[in-house]
């Protein structure tokens, strides 16, 4: 009888934990969405909203950020270079890390290029604040383990960053 009752607690605390991490993958999901569009349409003041603060603040300010992120996109246009399309892997990795939730996201990136596109796996990393108020982005294009906690001090090693990958382009038929 008690051993019965403890295997029912013990079920219901896991089925809570993964209501619980389901309801924050979907968070970051809806985020990232969002996220995505301002990608795909330059919406500068939209990923500003979804960039990590210590990024921005790194950076000089909310001006010197969107100076910074015009530059970049002016940079790929002269280049033939438009992001497609931007879509969410299904395998969040999640940690709690004090008053934050830090999270890889997988994505893939597919870029339109001279000739043809480009397809890259990459991942992002979510940070929601304020009990999960606000979620966060952090590219990790230029992160590695030994970086990481420049950009986010408090990053958790138990979440591992996965070894980059280059892309792949495939050319355009004629």
């Amino acid at each position: 009888m008690v051993r019965t009752l403890l295997l029912g607690i013990v079920f219901w605390a896991i089925s809570l934990s993964l209501k619980a991490q389901n309801q924050i993958r979907e968070e970051i999901k809806t985020a990232g969405q969002i996220y995505a569009y301002a990608q795909l349409h330059g919406d500068h003041e939209i990923l500003l909203d979804f960039t990590y603060p210590a990024l921005i603040e790194k950076a000089g300010g909310r001006e010197a950020m969107k100076k910074i992120l015009k530059q970049i996109q002016e940079t790929k246009q002269e280049r033939g270079q438009r992001l497609a399309s931007m879509t969410f892997g299904e395998e969040i990795q999640l940690v709690e890390v004090s008053d934050e939730i830090h999270a890889l996201v997988p994505v893939t990136l597919v870029t339109k290029v001279p000739g043809g596109t480009l397809t890259s796996d990459s991942n992002l990393i979510a940070v929601g604040t304020e009990n999960r108020t606000n979620w966060y982005f952090i590219e990790t294009t230029s992160l590695e383990e030994n970086n990481i906690q420049k950009v986010l001090p408090n990053w958790d090693f138990r979440l591992t960053l996965p070894f980059k990958k280059p892309p792949v382009f495939k050319e355009d038929k004629r």
